[in-house]
């Protein structure tokens, strides 16, 4: 770990009084697990911090105790000294909150993104690591601050989603002694994977068929793709389910070498796609074309036009991909 940055932003957190902390748009375990241990390490310290993020907190993960502490909106009566932006390599990634950081207040950047742009004041990245949550389960070693049984869950939460079930190759061997230590402190595994991973509606279930029932492949198979458009949610009459896992199954494709996930936002001509990559096409490169990024292995960017649009210009950025 950057010892020296680590350093920096404990000082941070322990000269300023109150906090507001963020996290990406379309937030899942590893942003919302870093942001309720990070909730909970200020109010070790006696500090007020407020949790604002631009979507809302995903139904599988609303089982965490800390998830009912997200907001929206900036509170009227909040004045941040400073800002937490947590698992967000670009500041505009935070959505309807970005307008807020640096507004008035010191800016704190702690990430593991490759792609980060180091845009605060205080930038600790550490790309080595497996999710922000491990770094925060770092941060509470070094200030020797007591883990809850509400932290260690949020942060293992952070771990075991960002690692793939600890599938993806930022697993490390720091990686499991940390989530041991988590299980010694009465961490369950299994409570853990059945809340995130086995809690599904009817509706859930549908729309994961619908959208595999879209799986297209290009480039002799190469690339497998996905897509879930606004009108299958309307079929079910949802407006919002948890898609982490959707990305998995086009990646799980005999001979796939890049997996890519178009999904329609509710907002008009506004299209998010996720990358996934099994060889050695850096697919963080691939979603940078884009204004995104990520990392080698999964990536993600946001596209203003129509999915048949991105889905055309997506596709032929990385069928160049793999060419190179």
């Amino acid at each position: 770990m950057d010892s020296e940055n680590m350093l920096q932003v404990m000082e941070k957190l322990k000269s300023k009084n109150n906090f507001l902390i963020t996290a990406h748009l379309n937030p899942e375990g590893d942003s919302i697990g870093s942001q309720i241990s990070m909730y909970y390490l200020l109010a070790a310290l006696g500090k007020r911090a407020v949790i604002v993020n631009h979507d809302e907190v995903p139904a599988n993960l609303r089982f965490l105790t800390g998830s009912e502490l997200f907001f929206q909106q900036v509170p009227d009566d909040f004045c941040p000294e400073a800002f937490i932006v947590l698992d967000c390599p670009v500041k505009e990634r935070t959505g309807s909150v970005a307008k807020y950081i640096g507004k008035n207040g010191e800016v704190i950047n702690i990430d593991h993104h490759v792609s980060n742009e180091f845009f605060a004041e205080v930038n600790w990245v550490e790309v080595g690591a497996s999710s922000v949550g491990e770094m925060m389960f770092e941060l509470f070693s070094r200030m020797n601050i007591k883990l809850e049984k509400a932290v260690c869950e949020a942060i293992y939460t952070a771990i075991v989603t960002d690692t793939g079930m600890f599938n993806y190759d930022n697993t490390t061997s720091r990686t499991h002694e940390i989530v041991g230590r988590l299980i010694s402190q009465g961490v369950d595994p299994k409570k853990m994977h059945e809340k995130i991973f086995e809690t599904k509606t009817i509706s859930d279930v549908r729309l994961l068929g619908k959208t595999l029932n879209s799986l297209k492949t290009e480039a002799d198979g190469k690339i497998a793709y996905i897509s879930l458009t606004q009108e299958m949610y309307a079929e079910e009459g949802v407006h919002a389910v948890t898609t982490d896992e959707f990305i998995n199954f086009p990646r799980a494709i005999e001979g796939a070498k890049i997996a890519i996930f178009f999904k329609e936002n509710s907002q008009p001509e506004k299209i998010n796609v996720s990358f996934r990559s099994k060889g050695k096409v850096n697919v963080n490169l691939l979603a940078a074309c884009f204004g995104g990024g990520g990392h080698a292995q999964a990536a993600g960017c946001t596209l203003n036009c129509s999915l048949r649009e991105a889905q055309e210009k997506v596709l032929a950025e990385a069928v160049k991909a793999l060419e190179k």
